[in-house]
């Protein structure tokens, strides 16, 4: 893929595509989790940890990856973790029993995460200003596609064929990847000049740098909920309101839809409204949302699934502005910035998808806890962080 493509399309497909591997070896696997654990007559919780390590593998190996590409570079990075994720994901696929799955979705995990630092490092270093903020909208209306087509895949998957045959999609889609980025030419224009084992101690700069890490620290919770309900929908859905796994996998592809709906929407809303006004509107629209799931959730699934989709619709339109936000606050250390982003990201989202999956008394009430009070938060501190960063950018 040559740096000026004849059309950039073409290369924001590119980035989507890579950025896609995290949520299709989440997505399209969550259905299958229960059938697993009947199999293998083992307790669903125990099954819930190919998913928990998947993560924690994913968020530690973010923090590796993103240095290392500083010096080494995006392409060798990326080709390489690509190359291990077919790799264990067929190994997954061929998993006798459960501790073989869980040893080889932490692999899978630690692969994922090289795809997934590079897509917004590749961005950081080929694009500017408003073209950013366009390429990051529109990645996450092709993102979207995948968590809204995951889950139906792997429950059609799970009825017709076999939970072995998931994997076996996901390595076919990560080997096309890996076709696809052979043509991608490097973008680090300036690598580290430092030993690979220093290069890892370039975080230090980041914690230094105030803009960065208020920003980071900030504007990263809003994705907390959202990644929260990964797990709770199932919860929800299924075990509170009784649907079928088809039925789940159209709302929760429905939840995606106005997540990708809102990246969409925010490449046209850019060009009237400023970022400060648009992130605004999107935290209190989250808040809404939150709102609606705390007090009118647990009435219908359908009030639930409304409320939630305003979060998702709030959320999408935030992601790409809050993103680009953080990402202005540095011009050196891309790699370790864009891998940091993601991690923290992911961090957060793992915290709230393990409150989301606590045995509340009330879950639904506890989740809209969360999914309300956390961007209720955020949208306090939003001013004082503009004051901040208007005051340092002085």
């Amino acid at each position: 893929m040559e740096n000026k493509p004849r059309s950039e399309f073409v290369y924001i497909f590119f980035l989507a595509m890579i950025a896609m591997i995290p949520a299709m070896s989440t997505d399209m696997y969550i259905a299958a989790m229960p059938t697993i654990a009947i199999l293998w007559n083992v307790a669903e919780s125990s099954v819930a940890l190919s998913l928990v390590l998947w993560f924690v593998s994913f968020s530690i190996f973010l923090l590796i990856l993103g240095p290392v590409s500083d010096k080494l570079g995006r392409r060798p990075v990326l080709l390489g973790g690509l190359c291990v994720f077919v790799v264990s994901t067929f190994l997954c696929a061929a998993s006798a029993n459960l501790f073989q799955l869980i040893t080889f979705r932490i692999l899978q995990g630690a692969a994922a995460a090289a795809p997934s630092s590079m897509c917004m490092a590749i961005c950081r270093d080929r694009y500017e200003g408003v073209k950013r903020k366009h390429t990051l909208a529109y990645i996450g209306v092709i993102l979207s596609v995948m968590p809204m087509v995951a889950p139906m895949i792997g429950a059609f998957l799970l009825k017709y064929v076999s939970w072995r045959a998931i994997f076996g999609v996901q390595g076919v889609l990560g080997a096309v990847a890996v076709f696809v980025s052979l043509g991608y030419i490097e973008t680090l224009a300036d690598p580290v000049k430092v030993g690979i084992f220093r290069v890892l101690g370039r975080y230090i700069n980041l914690v230094k740098n105030t803009n960065y890490m208020l920003s980071n620290k900030c504007m990263g919770l809003i994705l907390g909920p959202f990644y929260g309900f990964i797990p709770f929908s199932t919860i929800v859905y299924i075990k509170i309101y009784g649907l079928s796994p088809q039925s789940f996998s159209l709302l929760f592809g429905l939840n995606a839809l106005m997540s990708m709906s809102g990246a969409f929407a925010c490449t046209r809303l850019i060009r009237f409204f400023s970022d400060i006004r648009l992130l605004t509107f999107c935290l209190a629209g989250c808040v809404t949302g939150g709102l609606g799931i705390l007090f009118f959730g647990h009435y219908h699934y359908m009030a639930f699934s409304a409320s939630m989709c305003l979060f998702s619709f709030s959320c999408g339109v935030s992601r790409p502005l809050s993103n680009n936000l953080i990402l202005e606050q540095v011009s050196t250390d891309i790699g370790s910035a864009s891998s940091f982003i993601v991690f923290y990201q992911f961090i957060i989202g793992s915290i709230c998808m393990a409150l989301a999956s606590v045995s509340w008394k009330n879950p639904i009430f506890a989740f809209g806890v969360i999914a309300a009070s956390i961007p209720a938060f955020v949208l306090i501190c939003w001013p004082l962080l503009l004051r901040r960063l208007k005051r340092i950018n002085a």
